[in-house]
């Protein structure tokens, strides 16, 4: 059993500076991973909001075209006569 720095008996000894720094190292590593993963996330996302927006404004385009097709269509059989 190690002797601590007051000279008294300890059961729990002291980490190297090396064991520290790897430590330290690892806590990074970790935290670096989980932001990459956490921007990674983020960026899909938004890609799937962008590709969302891109599709329902075509929808709406689509559908404001087939009311004037439609709208157009009615009123040119409304004014043809059928009169021989």
């Amino acid at each position: 059993m190690p002797i601590s720095s007051t000279g008294r008996f300890s059961f729990f000894r002291g980490y190297s500076a090396w064991q520290m720094e790897e430590g330290y190292r690892a806590q990074r590593r970790q935290m670096v991973e989980g932001y990459l993963s956490d921007g990674t996330a983020a960026g899909s996302a938004f890609a799937a909001a962008w590709s969302n927006q891109i599709q329902g404004s075509a929808a709406l385009a689509v559908n404001a075209a087939v009311t004037r097709i439609k709208g157009a269509a009615t009123k040119t059989t409304a004014n043809v006569s059928l009169s021989v």
